[in-house]
């Protein structure tokens, strides 16, 4: 039997076209739609899968599904068994495809069709072929130029496809299995990397194809191993935006992606229409923008090498990703068009994706025997803390434990508790910090924990991912966060400890190479300053433009004191509710974080909006709009959407309101300092600098500085940094350099 098999799962094919197409039932009520998509997938694949022969398995057991399930897929092996009996072939067997074969289940096909009131599901119309040709690959090459050359919007898709890391490896650096292609709809071809084709020349000619047509593809930035986007390599300059009076909207005045060829990655675009959602796979746009059906990546190779899979498999894979870049690349572009993020889009995503490849690619250098030297004093620490603990405790207990923990503090000592339910007493950190004043083993427990934390994540955790180089690669993640902040993982740097000293000192452990320094800049007060430009409120932007303490002046004003006869108190106090209002705080939450009656906090929430009344204005305003709309926007035209404040719940339509007032200020911010990173970056390069940007923390730019360019450095640094937006109010960034990070903070 020929080799070029389609293997059918009954109970798989069936449960999926069951919740891929619109269900209908037959003349008594039996659902249908899974057993008539299940037929139609089987067709169109014997059709223009190049297939030879068929093998149909039944399943073992299907109490995991749903009854409607469960029936279709029973009704749907008694199809197949009664085709096998009338075409004399085994139906548990193999059998080769015929016009016989096809004309049977057509017929089949046909009795169950709903007529006009079902579609039937999408599928791959597309033949998929492996090569390894160069001279072939080169033609595929000339031709994907051709096509693209004629129109800016004639897309050509493609997908790097990497290899899985060897399990317990760390490491970013992966091998390139292969690349596909598809500018054709009915066809798409994987090229595999072996022998003359060699990951470098498959960079080498989508580079060259990037500078002239329209690339589109998936996550982008695995790409960039190989490849470097046109619009990259032939940039030295950032991008300049302007205040639209018209709509309160900063717009970029570059407008060069309507009429140039610019790479279009569908991740991006999908996490930009739908920022809720942070974890897309290609087949997750194949479902939600064209309705096919692909099998995750995960599922089909697991974790082990893909180079042991099956050839057909890979290509199979790679090509249906490739196709279905080429095919949602229009539809994607048009929702962004329409929801008015095409720029964002294009002038600040897009680059940006490069800039934080680049960064990953650095890495920073992490010394593992100091990083040893700070565990073993954490360590020394620790067990001080637990002898302390176990002496206030009188006995020996599992301090990780909240069980034993509660026992102890509640029950033991007596300590006053909140409510005990099932699970036990509380022993959260937010109970914990209120008693922490009055009862020094409580203090101890927390101390305890943050240290416990400190030595796991960082002290022993971050030794796994020093790299040969000796440096740390973190992966930056532009498509994680509803509010457009950037987050890294493996490992986590964006979450280094800054509230006690003992936690700032891993920043000694991060060191720039031989002779360089780094150069840390950061936004002061970022937040504060979008408010005060969001809310047009006069007494704030003219509190900023006196160039003075911000939160001084604000307990100048709410408490009525002179500005030079704030006491440290009122000044804290200040700060507190500053910062609380960015966040849509409440009276309550005020309260908790100053340890004050709630009726106090009121006092202090309402004192604020009499100084400041246009804050109160702009909270309402956008809550009231984020209602109407379903969705926030930031000063750059970035979205979130905002589902609770429909939502029966009080609670979540809380949330949702607090959602509405703090998005547009943290996602302006996120917008910023991610123009402030390209614009710092193209400077870099303008300038022919050694050197490099290597870490963003949140409103904190890093760069790894050559000790002949310090100077000028520090001046792009903070110069790009505060000009990166035009606001009622200045940005201001403050620059340190250090030989280490916990100096040049």
């Amino acid at each position: 039997m020929a080799e070029n098999k389609l293997i059918i799962d009954i109970d798989t094919l069936v449960n999926k076209a069951f919740y891929a197409l619109p269900d209908f039932t037959d003349e008594n009520g039996r659902h249908l739609g899974g057993v008539y998509g299940a037929l139609f997938k089987i067709i169109s694949e014997l059709k223009t899968g190049g297939y030879d022969s068929i093998k149909v398995k039944n399943p073992e057991t299907v109490s995991e599904y749903i009854p409607s399930v469960r029936d279709q897929i029973e009704y749907f092996s008694g199809i197949w068994t009664e085709i096998a009996e009338s075409l004399k072939i085994d139906p548990n067997g193999e059998c080769a495809k015929s016009e016989e074969l096809l004309s049977a289940l057509s017929f089949r096909l046909s009795l169950l069709s709903p007529g006009d009131g079902i579609k039937a599901a999408p599928v791959f119309n597309c033949s998929i072929r492996a090569t390894s040709d160069l001279n072939e690959v080169e033609d595929i090459f000339k031709k994907a130029l051709a096509f693209g050359e004629k129109r800016n919007d004639n897309y050509v898709a493609f997908y790097v496809l990497y290899d899985n890391p060897p399990k317990g490896d760390n490491s970013k650096d992966r091998e390139v299995i292969g690349l596909s292609l598809c500018f054709d709809e009915n066809e798409a071809v994987f090229i595999r990397a072996e022998n003359f084709i060699t990951p470098d020349y498959l960079g080498q000619k989508l580079s060259s194809l990037g500078e002239k047509v329209s690339l589109v593809t998936f996550d982008a930035k695995q790409s960039y191993k190989i490849f470097e986007p046109g619009e990259i390599k032939n940039r030295t300059t950032g991008y300049e935006y302007v205040f639209s009076k018209e709509d309160g909207m900063i717009k970029s005045l570059d407008t060069s992606y309507e009429n140039s060829p610019r790479l279009f990655d569908v991740l991006i675009a999908a996490y930009l229409i739908n920022p809720l959602k942070n974890d897309y796979e290609p087949s997750d746009v194949a479902s939600e923008y064209l309705k096919l059906n692909l099998e995750k990546r995960g599922d089909l190779f697991g974790k082990a090498s893909i180079k042991e899979a099956n050839e057909k498999v890979i290509a199979e894979y790679a090509g249906k990703v490739s196709y279905i870049c080429l095919l949602s690349a229009p539809v994607l572009y048009k929702k962004l068009q329409k929801t008015g993020m095409l720029s964002l889009f294009y002038d600040v995503e897009m680059p940006l994706s490069y800039i934080l490849y680049a960064m990953e690619k650095e890495g920073i250098i992490a010394k593992r025997d100091e990083l040893k030297i700070y565990g073993d004093k954490l360590a020394v620490r620790i067990e001080e803390l637990e002898k302390s603990i176990y002496e206030a405790a009188g006995c020996e207990f599992n301090i990780n434990s909240p069980k034993q923990l509660g026992e102890i503090l509640f029950e033991k000592l007596g300590l006053p508790a909140e409510k005990k339910t099932k699970s036990g007493y509380s022993t959260a950190a937010d109970v914990l910090e209120k008693l922490a004043p009055e009862h020094k083993i409580v203090a101890d427990i927390l101390e305890y924990r943050g240290l416990a934390k400190l030595k796991s994540t960082y002290a022993d955790g971050l030794a796994d991912y020093i790299e040969s180089d000796g440096r740390i690669h973190t992966s930056f993640n532009q498509t994680i966060t509803a509010t457009g902040r950037i987050s890294s993982t493996e490992p986590n740097l964006q979450n280094i400890p800054m509230r006690t000293e003992l936690g700032r000192l891993i920043r000694k452990v991060f060191v720039p190479k031989e002779g360089y320094v780094f150069a840390d800049a950061d936004y002061s007060q970022i937040e504060l300053r979008i408010l005060a430009h969001m809310s047009e409120d006069p007494g704030l932007i003219s509190a900023y433009h006196e160039g003075e303490d911000i939160h001084a002046i604000t307990a100048s004003k709410v408490f009525h004191v002179p500005f030079e006869k704030v006491t440290p108190l009122q000044r804290r106090n200040a700060k507190a509710v500053n910062f609380g209002i960015v966040y849509g705080i409440s009276s309550f939450g005020l309260s908790q974080d100053l340890s004050i009656p709630v009726g106090e906090a009121k006092q202090y929430m309402e004192k604020y909006f009499e100084t400041y009344p246009g804050v109160r204005q702009y909270q309402d305003s956008v809550i009231s709009d984020a209602r109407q709309k379903g969705y926030s926007i930031t000063m750059y035209g970035r979205r979130r959407p905002i589902p609770e404040l429909k939502s029966g719940n009080f609670n979540l339509r809380q949330f949702g309101e607090r959602v509405a007032m703090n998005a547009p200020i943290q996602g302006s911010a996120a917008d910023i300092i991610k123009i402030a990173m390209i614009n710092v970056f193209f400077a870099l390069k303008r300038e022919n600098l050694k050197s490099k940007l290597i870490l963003q923390i949140h409103d904190e730019l890093v760069i790894e500085t050559a000790p002949d360019e310090v100077e000028k450095v520090t001046a792009l640094l903070t110069g790009e940094m505060e000009k990166a937006a035009s606001l009622k109010v200045p940005l201001e960034a403050e620059c340190h350099t250090g030989n280490d990070w916990y100096e040049a903070k």
